[in-house]
């Protein structure tokens, strides 16, 4: 489960703990930390590694998910859709990847790998390379046939060039206290919104309104881990059922079953939990529905009662003006 520990740091953030005033001078040194860092990157005293490719960075500024895979698999999926080939890159968080990045395939391991890799390139038809270093994950896309890269993740990893940036907000929890780590949850000052080229908001259904840059994740079938039969998830209304999350905030994900009339157990690990069988052993025979990252690390243990959610991403209006912007990046920088 969620340890004591990940709860505190969620109350300091977001529930108005007082001990960020205590917290603020280690913030204080963090901001001069970012700061000289971002500027000697700027100056050319450290170098930033360019690429042939464009680049499209999907990241954020805040700890925690905030719906950059989805998106980045949206993006990609629509690229793939007019044609285009795009590699996405990906840190391969808490997995043990070694010297070489890794290309990933739905049959990589995940302890090695990581879970959103996995999940990645086993939806999309695209190069998937993990590692932590992008910049060698740069060197390996090199030699592929691809038309540009989106690095899912990346927004602070300035040593690697970019081409279009793309910052993703949760509207539920937006930035907490508005403070730099630890004293908050963000990895770079707000005004760091002003220097990317769109921000995206990941909203609840209801708070979707006309917004062209607004974005919700909807789930409305679950797939059988065993089996890989379908039923819609409003189909489990009947009966308790067990719920877990391993992603950045589970709430989310918890809310959007009972949304669909679901009377829920909630079972809320940390994100990117690497699963025991007796984790998921409730010692009952209610059925367990989980997010399809926690599949990914669940599946080599399941059995039939197992069922994970897939979502996928909905904008409010069909006319999204900046993809044409970036098919012009991807286009020009292709043409020379």
């Amino acid at each position: 489960m969620i340890t004591t520990f990940h709860q505190w740091f969620i109350k300091v953030w977001y529930q108005g703990s007082n001990w960020k005033y205590i917290l603020k001078p280690l913030s204080w040194i963090f901001y001069v930390f970012i700061s000289l860092r971002i500027l000697l990157y700027e100056k050319g005293f450290m170098k930033i590694h360019r690429s042939n490719y464009p680049i499209i960075i999907v990241g954020n500024i805040a700890v925690g998910g905030t719906g950059k895979t989805p998106i980045t698999m949206w993006l990609a999926n629509h690229f793939i859709g007019m044609g285009y080939r795009p590699a996405i890159l990906t840190r391969g968080y808490k997995g043990k990847i070694g010297d070489i990045p890794i290309e990933v395939s739905k049959e990589s391991n995940p302890e090695i790998v990581g879970d959103e890799a996995i999940m990645i390139a086993s939806k999309l038809k695209c190069p998937v390379i993990a590692h932590p270093d992008r910049n060698l994950s740069l060197g390996y896309v090199s030699d592929k046939n691809i038309d540009f890269i989106i690095s899912d993740d990346g927004l602070q990893h300035y040593q690697m060039d970019r081409d279009y940036e793309i910052l993703i907000i949760d509207n539920e929890r937006m930035y907490g206290n508005n403070l730099l780590l630890p004293a908050g949850p963000l990895r770079e000052p707000i005004s760091r919104l002003s220097r990317v080229n769109l921000v995206l908001k990941n909203v609840e259904c209801e708070d979707v309104k006309n917004n062209n840059n607004q974005f919700r994740l909807v789930g409305k079938t679950a797939i059988n881990l065993i089996t890989g039969d379908s039923r819609l998830v409003v189909d489990f209304v009947s009966t308790k059922i067990h719920a877990v999350a391993g992603i950045g905030n589970p709430d989310r994900f918890f809310r959007s079953l009972r949304k669909s009339g679901l009377d829920i157990y909630e079972h809320p690990f940390e994100d990117h939990r690497k699963y025991k069988s007796s984790d998921l052993n409730f010692n009952d025979e209610h059925e367990i529905i989980m997010t399809e990252k926690d599949m990914v690390k669940c599946k080599r243990f399941a059995n039939a009662r197992m069922w994970f959610v897939p979502v996928e991403v909905q904008f409010d209006q069909n006319e999204k003006p900046w993809l044409l912007d970036i098919e012009r990046l991807i286009k020009d920088k292709k043409n020379g």
